[in-house]
């Protein structure tokens, strides 16, 4: 077994952006054949560039590397090859993270801060780019090493998840226009939904004082929403739940309903307790936020649905679903047969999903990695019909999987 490096080391760490909606959209078997190709190119690339793959499950990779120009070399080259594959795998839109720490294995693997930053980082990417942490960019400049092929382009600061201080990014950039296929930092589309004026004013300022994302258009009611939504496509909608006329729950079923490619919809309450929500839940809107939400949470929000989650705040979502679960319609609480296609495995982790747990939390409760939670979740949504994690939670009470106010 190779032994893993220690000291100052580099991570890479890769992952398939809207992994779930590929899945979807090509059936398992073309997804096996897809994620094994995947990790062959990832692997090859770590192997030739003098790395060491740490860990391999389902559409993430973990790498270290000795040296940071290695890893650097290693990113290039797989999404090289991946954009050069002329099979379902260009289809994988994988992102990649590097950066640099001080580390030590331990159990053949690493832990600490520098291995969640490094998540972070990839998180922060988007399809087909590779972030590099100031870190890492630090080393190479202090050991004048030169990136044949491709130089680093400075993004600015990027507050990181769970990270107090903002980090300085830079992307990985070919030199020779056709030598490397990254995309340039994408930016996303928002809808903005609501019956006050001022509201959506606010809400505006908010989102176009950020440089990825940008707002498309502007609802003052549901059936006004639902026109902009066809005209302007958006990535995501923030949605106000009461409007005159058409209300949110309406205009977010038509929006959906049959939608080729949907938009994510974030419901927007005044009250952390709305009758309103949990339907517009079920009808598949990705999440709810109250309106006196601090602006970085609702920058952050639109940035996890957007990447295809689901936003459960767990405090307020359990509520809604203990007040409202006793009492749906009798079609509803008919047990669904696709309940028999899951596994032991993956009922386990619905009723961890039922309960608002992250992927992270998840992971540690059930003694797994958060890349076998991952895969698990895509295998449950496919299996029972579901848009999202959002969907699975109301599916587990409506069906008595969990029972609502239990926390075992």
């Amino acid at each position: 077994m190779t032994s893993l490096p220690t000291g100052l080391v580099t991570f890479l760490m890769t992952d398939i952006e809207r992994s779930t909606e590929l899945l979807r959209r090509i059936g398992k078997d073309s997804y096996t054949t897809v994620l094994a190709t995947h990790q062959e190119i990832l692997e090859a690339s770590v192997r030739t560039c003098d790395g060491t793959m740490v860990d391999m499950q389902g559409d993430s990779t973990f790498a270290v590397f000795q040296r940071p120009s290695d890893a650097i070399r290693a990113a290039a080259q797989a999404q090289r090859a991946l954009t050069a594959e002329r099979s379902a795998v260009s289809e994988a839109r994988v992102r990649m993270g590097v950066h640099t720490g001080e580390a030590s294995p331990s159990e053949g693997t690493y832990h600490g801060l520098a291995v969640h930053r490094s998540a972070r980082i990839c998180a922060e990417a988007v399809a087909g780019q590779v972030l590099v942490s100031q870190s890492t960019v630090s080393v190479l400049a202090d050991t004048h090493t030169a990136l044949d092929g491709v130089h680093l382009a400075d993004c600015g600061e990027r507050r990181l998840k769970d990270f107090e201080q903002p980090v300085r990014l830079y992307q990985v950039i070919a030199q020779e226009e056709d030598s490397l296929a990254l995309t340039p930092h994408e930016t996303i589309a928002v809808l903005i939904v609501d019956d006050q004026a001022l509201v959506r004013t606010g809400f505006r300022m908010i989102l176009e004082a950020e440089t990825d994302l940008v707002v498309v258009g502007e609802a003052g009611d549901g059936a006004e929403a639902v026109n902009e939504a066809r005209r302007t496509t958006p990535d995501v909608i923030l949605m106000d739940v009461r409007m005159p006329n058409v209300d949110g729950l309406e205009a977010t079923r038509r929006i959906l309903d049959g939608a080729e490619h949907p938009p994510r919809v974030l419901i927007l309450t005044t009250f952390d307790l709305d009758e309103y929500v949990y339907e517009a839940l079920r009808v598949g809107a990705s999440g709810f936020l109250l309106k006196d939400t601090p602006p970085e949470q609702l920058v952050e929000a639109i940035h996890v649905v957007a990447r295809g989650d689901a936003l459960l705040a767990p405090s307020i979502t359990r509520r809604i679903i203990e007040e409202y679960v006793l009492r749906p319609p009798a079609s509803a609480r008919k047990p669904a047969p696709e309940l028999d296609e899951l596994t032991t495995r993956e009922l386990e982790m619905l009723r961890y999903l039922a309960r608002g747990l992250s992927n992270a939390e998840i992971a540690k409760a059930a003694f797994v990695s958060e890349a076998t939670v991952k895969t698990h979740v895509a295998h449950i949504l496919m299996k029972l019909h579901l848009r999202d994690r959002v969907q699975a939670v109301v599916f587990a009470y409506e069906n008595d999987v969990v029972a609502p106010g239990a926390n075992e």
